[in-house]
């Protein structure tokens, strides 16, 4: 349940860092909205972890648990990382 769905605004969200993740998508199955996946594009030498569907995020912080190499951290500034997941569609 994000914010458009509880009314509520989310204290937390992901912040990923494209340059920590090591692809290993250990993110992806803990998170219960399915909102992260790993991308690959030919800059990549591996998939990296992106929050494809930041809208059904509900900042629970279990991917950045999850993330064993801190690639994963999460950011009270909630505003400015869905836009940066709308704008960037994808890790550089």
């Amino acid at each position: 349940m994000g914010e458009e769905e509880t009314g509520t605004p989310q204290k937390k969200f992901p912040w990923f860092e494209p340059f920590a993740c090591e692809g290993c998508g250990d993110c992806i199955p803990v998170c219960p909205t399915g909102s992260i996946e790993l991308l690959d594009n030919e800059n990549m030498k591996v998939p990296k972890a992106w929050v494809t569907n930041p809208d059904t995020c509900i900042g629970c912080g279990r991917c950045a648990k999850a993330c064993i190499v801190g690639a994963v951290q999460m950011t009270t500034y909630v505003d400015m990382a869905k836009k940066r997941y709308l704008e960037e569609k994808q890790p550089v």
